[in-house]
């Protein structure tokens, strides 16, 4: 297996979203940031009240499924960024 992305067949991965939820706090100062968050869960919460149950229960699959790959996507960024932080500057 490829050790670039071994962590991520492992599920070590869960690791690191554990690490960036316990400084989602530190993220949530950056205004621009809590602005968006906040908008989205409450474009969530307008949109639910909306639809029917079986919409609902689509709904909360789509929302379950891109949390799931989000937890990919940080996980990857994370490891991109301890491979290659120090060239980052240089882009």
């Amino acid at each position: 297996m490829n050790k670039n992305i071994e962590f991520l067949e492992n599920e070590d991965y869960k690791l690191v979203m554990s690490l960036i939820e316990q400084k989602m706090g530190t993220l949530k100062r950056n205004e621009k940031f809590n602005e968006q968050y906040t908008k989205l869960f409450d474009v969530m919460d307008e949109i639910e009240l909306l639809l029917n149950n079986e919409q609902k229960e689509k709904f909360n699959e789509i929302i379950n499924l891109f949390y799931s790959l989000e937890e990919y996507y940080v996980a990857f960024s994370y490891s991109l960024g301890v491979k290659y932080g120090e060239y980052l500057s240089e882009i």
